[in-house]
């Protein structure tokens, strides 16, 4: 049994408190989410409450520890490994927290840049990290109304936001998200929102 108070306390001693109390927003927002579509709350809330373990970890400790854990890592992680805080804090989840439930690794993996066959938890987790009652960025109140009827809606948005960003800040747009993206929209069966 995970003991989700040990969780807590101990991220609330490592992390950052800003990065901490988004952590927490995640986590409950996951769980709303989870409870609207069916997926469950607690593999959400340890999604949530995880997916940022290693979002404060330097450049090279991030490189290091990727390639201790023997991660594949593209030439987008090597150019910007903050993308690599995924991959990494799934590792880190495994090794810290003991988790190696595949549903709740996987959506931390993929919690960065996204997938082409996201599972209900990485749809979960990703738009809840985008929309948690700490988030401040327009057009944010949009996307938390279409995460209330649509969660591939508003997935979508969460992408379109973050390419915008990405674009913004003239960052390398890394392929995985625009695959990500395309790949929802063609299960919906269009090409437009």
């Amino acid at each position: 049994m995970i003991n989700q108070d040990y969780i807590k306390d101990t991220l609330s001693l490592s992390m950052p408190p800003e990065r901490f109390n988004h952590s927490l927003g995640v986590a409950e927002t996951a769980v709303k989410l989870a409870h609207k579509y069916g997926a469950d709350p607690q593999k959400a809330w340890l999604a949530g409450i995880l997916h940022d373990i290693a979002r404060d970890l330097s450049d090279s400790e991030m490189l290091n520890r990727a390639q201790k854990a023997n991660l594949q890592v593209s030439e987008y992680g090597f150019a910007m490994p903050l993308l690599l805080h995924g991959p990494v804090g799934a590792v880190m989840a495994r090794e810290q927290f003991q988790i190696t439930d595949p549903e709740i690794i996987n959506a931390i993996a993929l919690h960065t840049v996204g997938s082409e066959y996201m599972a209900l938890l990485d749809k979960i987790l990703f738009v809840a990290d985008k929309i948690e009652p700490n988030r401040r960025f327009s057009g944010v109140e949009e996307i938390r109304k279409q995460a209330d009827t649509d969660l591939d809606l508003a997935l979508i948005s969460c992408f379109d936001e973050g390419i915008r960003y990405t674009l913004k800040l003239g960052y390398l747009l890394h392929p995985t998200s625009v695959k990500a993206r395309n790949a929802i929209l063609a299960a919906r069966g269009t090409f437009r929102k």
